[in-house]
């Protein structure tokens, strides 16, 4: 609030690692401004890359903050349009995909999230049409970028940097996720170090992108009506991980994405009523545990647990690099582990043929979807039914 408080500055920028509470601190600044400005008209963009990423983070964690502090009553909100009404302030959730939208807006303030996504010219058309000032957040996951060249080398910037330490309110097993990169020996031994990772989730540094797994794929608005091969795939999680399910095409020497559900807490009956809601497909599970995946089964589910002897990860990680990835544009958390699932280095910096187990929950059940229907063997042992008794 001093830096604001003092008008010196246009923009201000906060680069900082996983859980350093950038946006959820953000989030509370603004429902403090509009209350501060209740008697002032104000217009804020808040924006992201794309409107379907935008949907499923800062507008949901938005509203979850208004119930949080009970104003979410005082608010008047329109789930279509994305807007959100709290007293004289408006604020507005825009994709920056929405060319048109974009380059008529104008705003009192902006902020676009994960902002690295963004490019300079999304950045120049807000701020030709801001009356006072703007805000940019981000982690560093690149060392050459137009935010470091362009925008923080302005004297009318104002930057901040934070990390996990600055967030008092991390819960345990994220902080405990995010340390386990740091390249100590313990961490070399467990094959959890990723120094790019350390520096970028844990200390919030600038790093470039070494060592990863996928480096090319496409993002698309769908999955095109004549890819027909079309599997579901699984990989069940709880409390740490999510259960996560993608449904999977394959067409033409490509591998097609769609992420259905990403989520921690599923129960049996939760990811029951989940397919319910789905058009009828094959489903391939890992295996590592029978009773659920009988449970699935019993409520009238196709579902196959994934062979173990059928294939080394390496074999099946190999098998989709070698084919063209087309992930949708709503598959936000499919883009985040391709975008971070990496190879284990050794504590000489040697790269392994052995990838970082993290960042892999999509892409491991479609993984499984690969092995089971593309490469080569297909026949299934009659494990299943060993499951229902």
């Amino acid at each position: 609030m001093s830096a604001l408080e003092s008008n010196r500055f246009n923009v201000y920028v906060f680069e900082g690692g996983s859980r350093s509470s950038k946006t959820y601190s953000l989030i509370q600044f603004f429902i403090v401004y509009a209350i501060n400005n209740w008697q002032r008209s104000n217009r804020i963009v808040i924006a992201r890359k794309k409107g379907t990423w935008l949907s499923s983070t800062v507008w949901t964690d938005f509203k979850n903050i208004l119930l949080e502090t009970g104003l979410y009553n005082d608010c008047k909100i329109n789930n279509t349009l994305k807007t959100i009404q709290m007293y004289s302030t408006s604020f507005e959730f825009v994709g920056l995909d929405d060319v048109q939208r974009l380059h008529g807006l104008t705003s009192d303030i902006f902020w676009i999230n994960e902002a690295m996504e963004a490019s300079k010219d999304d950045f120049d058309q807000l701020e030709q049409r801001c009356a006072r000032f703007s805000i940019l957040d981000y982690n560093p996951s690149a060392e050459e970028h137009w935010i470091y060249d362009n925008v923080c080398t302005r004297e009318d910037c104002y930057f901040d940097h934070s990390t996990m330490l600055d967030n008092p309110f991390i819960p345990a097993n994220m902080k405990r996720k995010i340390e386990s990169y740091e390249p100590t020996e313990y961490n070399y031994s467990q094959g959890t170090a990723d120094k790019r990772k350390w520096l970028i989730y844990g200390l919030g540094k600038r790093s470039k992108i070494e060592g990863l797994i996928f480096e090319n794929y496409t993002i698309i608005k769908e999955v095109p009506i004549w890819v027909k091969r079309r599997w579901y795939g699984l990989d069940f999680g709880y409390s740490n991980d999510p259960t996560a399910c993608s449904e999977n095409g394959f067409l033409d020497n490509a591998i097609y994405i769609d992420e259905k559900f990403y989520e921690t807490n599923l129960l049996s009956t939760d990811i029951i009523k989940k397919f319910k809601r789905m058009p009828r497909l094959k489903i391939w599970s890992e295996s590592a545990d029978p009773r659920l995946i009988a449970e699935i089964y019993n409520a009238g589910f196709n579902i196959q647990p994934v062979e173990k002897y059928h294939g080394s990860v390496e074999a099946g990680i190999d098998f989709m690099k070698s084919k063209k990835l087309y992930i949708t544009e709503n598959s936000i958390n499919a883009k985040k582990e391709l975008d971070n699932y990496t190879y284990q280095q050794d504590k000489n910096g040697k790269w392994l043929n052995v990838p970082v187990d993290d960042y892999n929950h999509i892409i491991d059940e479609v993984r499984y979807c690969c092995m089971m229907e593309l490469m080569g063997r297909k026949q299934v042992s009659k494990g299943l039914e060993a499951f229902n008794h």
